[in-house]
């Protein structure tokens, strides 16, 4: 983008419908595709195998990494806005080349994120519930197929819906925990165990926090899908980096309670003991709810973790949704992509596509894991999933460094040392994310990213020698909102 861009002109079928919701709004959305409730119980027993009582210390790491992160964000958003989402932030700070590769890499991982959570919902909390507790084995693709019925119907009324929705949901979901830590800590009778913040108590020396504090930072993955929603947010600039802090800053200070009460909720005095008990327990929130609420504490973990599950269905595909609609607007996909509703200005075809995809998902995943170990492939689906949000994430550190020097605004702290020391430390989860998955089929993960990278710059390069029009059309959106100055291409 070396030369001034006209502002496209979009017909009515081709707008959202603005001034929906305020900040909250994108704070919920936010919270929803984290999933909380999910990514405690699937997340800290893995990371309390290595550190053991130290599991709290980790997360406190973990959540200063996502704060940091989500204010480099925030530095962007303030400046500029719209349903292509990091096209837009990446182009105008780097160059339109990156900023079409990082939304490339970003339809890799947002369309999968409906399939991947319902999935894990099936798999470690629908059968093994189903067998213990319904006496019927009720398989795991029920979760998904049920799952995109219901998150199309609610994403196809309106957006305000959806977003009242995920809200009332995910507050539900965090709700069942708090209860739970409020429960555990009355019970323990014990003064705040400061212990449990001090590295000498996890159970493998410093690599183990290392590998806790990797994993940690995957629970706040997600707090960034309100970006692609901004042209539905009331006070834009505002409402998005304010919805961004707040829900990171709130994710940590619940993950980092739920970790302490967990802690202390198994014993963790002994803080081998404690990695060796709580990682190899079954099912050990089930025992903790067990414990507090009774024979009712496996049903409401189970409505905690349904509630989560449906919460990041509907915040995902909102958020994928948007993308692929500014994409077909700009005719990068197709044109019919690009169009929403009369009445409720969603949109419709987008949603639909959405809803195929998952569908397509969820037979494919049913091929592949039958006769198979389905814990295996959601492996494979998770670090899918990571990996191109881990680079998006680094490119966005490096965004707000190229994009503010070019400014009369740059601060050498907060926009050169903090987004550039952050995203040297984007990097340890990028490389744990391929050092701690080398066993097959997350092995196949990174070459999969690789593929899809390189198919995505020979796009780019297709469009912009054949079909030049199209990007012009995409960097129509934000020609209105450059203040910096031309982006290098």
């Amino acid at each position: 983008m070396t030369d001034v861009t006209v502002p496209v002109e979009f017909s009515n079928s081709e707008r959202l419908q603005p001034n929906s919701f305020g900040w909250l709004g994108q704070l919920f959305q936010s919270m929803a595709h984290m999933a909380p409730a999910i990514a405690v119980v699937s997340a800290l027993p893995f990371m309390a195998s290595r550190a053991g009582s130290a599991l709290p210390l980790a997360m406190v790491f973990a959540g200063l990494l996502a704060m940091c992160l989500a204010y480099c964000l925030a530095q962007l958003t303030k400046k500029f806005y719209g349903a292509s989402g990091y096209f837009q932030i990446h182009s105008q700070a780097i160059g339109s080349r990156v900023g079409f590769t990082t939304s490339w890499l970003f339809l890799i991982y947002e369309p999968l994120n409906l399939f991947s959570t319902a999935f894990g919902f099936g798999v470690f909390i629908l059968e093994p519930f189903s067998d213990a507790y319904l006496g019927m084995h009720i398989a795991w693709w029920w979760a998904p197929l049920v799952a995109n019925v219901v998150v199309t119907y609610i994403c196809l009324a309106n957006i305000k819906k959806s977003i009242r929705t995920t809200a009332v949901l995910a507050l539900i979901e965090v709700l069942i925990f708090v209860i739970l830590g409020i429960f555990i800590f009355l019970d323990s009778n014990a003064p705040i165990q400061s212990q449990y913040f001090h590295p000498s108590m996890s159970a493998d020396g410093m690599g183990g926090l290392l590998f806790a504090f990797i994993w940690g930072f995957l629970c706040f993955v997600g707090y960034e899908s309100g970006l692609p929603l901004t042209e539905e947010t009331k006070k834009t600039t505002i409402s998005t980096s304010k919805g961004l802090l707040w829900s990171v800053g709130l994710a940590a200070v619940f993950y980092i309670f739920v970790a302490y009460i967990t802690v202390l909720g198994f014993g963790g005095n002994n803080s081998a003991e404690f990695a060796q008990n709580f990682s190899s327990t079954a099912n050990p929130y089930g025992v903790l709810m067990l414990n507090a609420f009774g024979s009712i504490g496996p049903w409401i973990l189970f409505i905690a973790a349904l509630n989560s599950t449906l919460a990041c269905c509907v915040a995902s595909t909102n958020s994928a949704t948007r993308v692929m609609f500014a994409l077909g607007r700009a005719r990068i996909l197709p044109a019919w992509l690009g169009q929403t509703t009369m009445l409720n200005k969603v949109p419709k075809n987008s949603i639909f596509i959405a809803s195929v995809i998952s569908l397509l998902f969820t037979l494919f995943g049913m091929f592949l894991s039958k006769g198979g170990d389905q814990i295996a492939w959601f492996g494979l689906i998770g670090v899918l999933l990571v990996l191109p949000l881990l680079i998006i994430h680094f490119v966005t550190c490096i965004s707000v460094f190229m994009a503010y020097r070019r400014s009369g605004e740059f601060n050498r702290w907060k926009h050169g040392l903090l987004p550039l020391v952050t995203g040297g430390m984007v990097l340890l989860p990028i490389w744990g994310a391929i050092y701690y998955n080398q066993q097959a089929p997350m092995s196949y993960a990174p070459w999969i990213v690789a593929i899809w990278f390189c198919i995505g710059i020979a796009l780019y390069f297709w469009l912009r020698s054949i079909r030049p029009e199209t990007l012009k059309r995409l960097e129509g959106e934000m020609a209105a909102l450059k203040t910096f100055g031309p982006a290098p291409d």
